[in-house]
Formats: structure tokens, C-alpha cells, sequence
């Protein structure tokens, strides 16, 4: 039987896809100003959740640190912020800051997912 952290994963995530594929063909991105802000942060609650999940297979043999959970951040949401750029994403006048609030935002998801889950599975 697949443990709930997997299944709570892969449901989370093919919801995020879904409501990504509907955002950009609604164009919700642009008309909601908080929906990236919204976006971003389940991006990083989905790592760090795919972390912990990947973490319950008994072929893998590393322990999900805060550490790893940085540098699993700092890959995907720098790689993302290189997609939006190469794919014309952007607006020009509010790169700099969108750019920084979209790390932040990620990185806010992921610790707060990351620490959440240490918390309830510790108890």
C-alpha cells in the first residue's frame, strides 16, 4: 500500500497542473494579481512534500533535511524563473521585484510544508 504522503503528493500535484493549465488559458495570471503569489507558494509546498514523499521509498536512502530542502529550492525555483524569462513571462518594469517575491514565495511554501510535516510526524 503506498503511504498517504505519496498519494497526497501525486493528488496535489496533478490539481496544481490542472489549475496551472487553467490559469494560463484563462489568463488568471494577469487578471488576479495574487494568483502567482498563490501558485509559487504550492510550488514550493510541492517540493518539499515530493522531498518527504520520495523519502518512503525503501530504495532511497537519504533523510529529508532542511538542507537538502534548500538546495532542492534554490534548483527549481531558480529553474523556473529561467523558464518564465526564456519564455517571455515577465514584465519588464516589475522583473527584479517578481522575480525575488517568486523565490520568496517558494521558499516560504517549502519551509512551512518541510516544518509542518517534521512537526506532525514527530509527535
Amino acid at each position: 500500500m503506498p503511504h498517504k504522503r505519496i498519494i497526497l503528493f501525486l493528488a496535489l500535484s496533478v490539481i496544481f497542473a490542472v489549475v496551472h493549465y487553467l490559469a494560463v488559458r484563462l489568463s488568471l495570471y494577469w487578471y488576479l494579481w495574487w494568483f502567482d503569489i498563490l501558485m509559487h507558494f504550492w510550488g514550493g509546498a510541492l517540493v518539499a512534500l515530493g522531498m518527504h514523499a520520495l523519502s518512503t521509498f525503501s530504495f532511497v536512502t537519504y533523510k529529508p533535511t532542511l538542507k537538502l530542502l534548500i538546495i532542492l529550492l534554490i534548483i527549481v525555483t531558480s529553474t523556473w524563473e529561467v523558464f518564465e524569462r526564456s519564455v517571455g513571462l515577465f514584465d519588464q518594469t516589475t522583473y527584479i521585484f517578481d522575480t525575488v517575491k517568486d523565490i520568496a514565495m517558494g521558499f516560504i511554501g517549502g519551509l512551512l510544508t518541510h516544518y509542518s510535516i517534521r512537526a506532525y510526524t514527530l509527535k
